[in-house]
């Protein structure tokens, strides 16, 4: 019998030969050689998930992450029912061979919207930009020329596109309610190296927020010392500063004596993480009263800089943008 035949069962199933035997067994001791190797550097998973360790005091207090990233801060511009990926940065070329046909397959497809048109190329014509010949529409031209330095990921795909439980999915990555937002688990997980300002905020779009609404910024299950919070350029935290009829010595005490309080029923109720998250708030609060006016003086921005943005934009909507993202360059140069 040659030596790489093939043994039968009386069954009809397979058996193993010597050969065959050796090479699966050698496969499984690599991997059992292996996991000791990996068991001895330290680089195997731990036996139970990774939590931060947080000081309930000291919520926001920078941690250290799984390994030094290079990123130090991060700024996500999200434009909830923005322009289609088709007309900007997507070129599909199949969509234009089928420009004017019924989609393929709809026959029995039923949608919110009525019934099914036909399928429409993008009005926007897409030509190669920069010196990676990367398409992009005649829509952004002047985003078009710096593609060179842009990455685009066109593998995301969504499970709804109903604008609420969408913004619910690419904020949380679930189309449902309750779960944290990507900037609450990054608080949760890394903190924040700067004490006098927020270790998270949101701005929202100057005509409103999004139609998920805070859930956009949200803590879902974790403790809310771990939410956004908002800001926006006209007025940055709404009732930071005391009324003019307190003085600065009163508004200490008031506060002192708050603390105390708040303190008291925090020992009585420790488990109680929305009066944790409102005293760790006061305390930053207090110290946002000398950082906050000075981030958010956008009169202090150079008007070459404002024009650029801008922020001089006839179109107060594009201007209120504009000084949104003034506002968001200045948060993170501190």
């Amino acid at each position: 019998m040659k030596p790489d035949a093939e043994l039968l069962s009386p069954a009809g199933r397979d058996l193993l030969n010597r050969r065959g035997f050796l090479a699966h067994s050698a496969t499984g001791l690599g991997a059992l050689a292996l996991t000791g190797l990996l068991d001895r550097d330290g680089l195997l998973a731990a036996d139970e998930a990774w939590r931060p360790d947080i000081d309930p005091q000291k919520p926001h207090a920078a941690r250290t992450g799984h390994y030094t990233g290079r990123a130090k801060q991060v700024l996500v511009i999200f434009c909830s029912g923005a322009c289609s990926h088709v007309d900007t940065w997507d070129y599909k070329p199949e969509l234009v061979r089928l420009d004017g046909q019924p989609m393929p397959g709809d026959a029995k497809l039923v949608t919110f919207q009525g019934e099914n048109g036909a399928l429409t190329k993008s009005p926007y014509a897409f030509r190669r930009r920069g010196q990676c010949g990367k398409f992009t529409s005649d829509l952004l031209p002047r985003l078009g020329e710096m593609v060179d330095d842009m990455c685009f990921v066109h593998s995301l795909t969504s499970k709804t596109n109903t604008h609420g439980p969408g913004e619910n999915y690419m904020s949380t990555g679930f189309t449902l309610d309750g779960f944290p937002s990507v900037g609450a688990w990054t608080t949760y997980a890394l903190g924040s190296e700067c004490d006098d300002l927020p270790a998270f905020v949101a701005i929202p779009d100057p005509r409103g927020v999004p139609q998920s609404s805070i859930n956009n910024w949200g803590p879902g299950f974790l403790p809310a010392m771990f939410q956004g919070t908002p800001f926006n350029a006209q007025q940055p935290i709404r009732y930071l500063q005391p009324p003019a009829s307190i003085s600065a010595d009163e508004d200490l005490a008031t506060r002192d004596f708050l603390r105390r309080l708040n303190e008291r029923h925090l020992e009585a109720f420790p488990g109680d993480t929305t009066l944790a998250a409102r005293i760790a708030s006061y305390e930053l609060a207090a110290r946002m009263q000398l950082s906050v006016p000075e981030v958010s003086d956008l009169d202090s921005e150079p008007e070459h800089v404002l024009r650029m943005y801008g922020a001089d934009d006839a179109n107060t909507i594009k201007a209120g943008f504009a000084r949104n993202c003034i506002l968001a360059r200045r948060l993170l140069e501190r």
